[in-house]
């Protein structure tokens, strides 16, 4: 039997599975981007062989870029460290928080350990439910429970986006959920959320400047 011809045979069909997919996917992500690009005057980037579209827009001088990546991305709007298909919102502010703080819905003991050793110290709001739902991480206690007043809380609380993964450091904030959007809904929630955090970071910035 000529093995390498079953072989090839299987990496022919993965190939094509794969391309299908990737298809697919940038199919119905450029549908999505187009809607909130006409909404929001940005920009939709097409899909590549091996990237996803994007979406880029600007306003209130904040910077947008909403992207997928359908496998590990170490270098994703300067983020790293996600694994997996993955869809997230990089919003750049027109000022420096000079912070750094993460937020991750609780999804294990592992992952938990793992992201204090990485973010820093444990960080607690006024909310035993919202810490219960949500390992927050930082260097500055104070920050993150600034930035997570009863509205944003109860936002992520109520969000059902899979592992919801939040992250401020300095300008960026990166709004991250597992796998790739498959709704309009998902992508436009990603966005709300960013632009909740900024508004939270911006008033915080005006306080500390008056």
């Amino acid at each position: 039997m000529d093995w390498w011809l079953i072989i090839l045979a299987i990496i022919a069909a993965a190939l094509t599975y794969a391309y299908w997919e990737h298809t697919n996917q940038s199919r119905y992500l450029t549908k999505f981007f187009a809607i909130l690009a006409e909404r929001y005057q940005g920009k939709v980037k097409r899909a590549s062989l091996l990237v996803l579209p994007q979406l880029r827009f600007e306003t209130n001088g904040r910077r947008f870029l909403v992207t997928a990546m359908a496998t590990s991305g170490q270098v994703a709007a300067g983020t790293s460290g996600y694994s997996g298909p993955f869809t997230l919102v990089d919003l750049q502010l027109p000022f420096d928080t000079a912070k750094e703080t993460r937020i991750v819905r609780a999804s294990g003991v592992g992952d938990k350990l793992v992201d204090l050793v990485l973010s820093g110290a444990q960080v607690s709001t006024v909310d035993a439910e919202f810490d219960a739902a949500f390992r927050i991480s930082g260097r500055d206690k104070t920050f993150a429970p600034r930035l997570l007043d009863e509205t944003v809380r109860q936002k992520l609380l109520n969000s059902h986006l899979a592992r919801l993964d939040v992250r401020v450091a300095g300008q960026k904030i990166v709004v991250h959920m597992d796998g790739i959007a498959q709704s309009l809904a998902e992508l436009e929630e990603l966005i709300e959320i960013s632009v909740l955090l900024a508004d939270r970071a911006s008033a915080g910035a005006e306080l500390a400047e008056s």
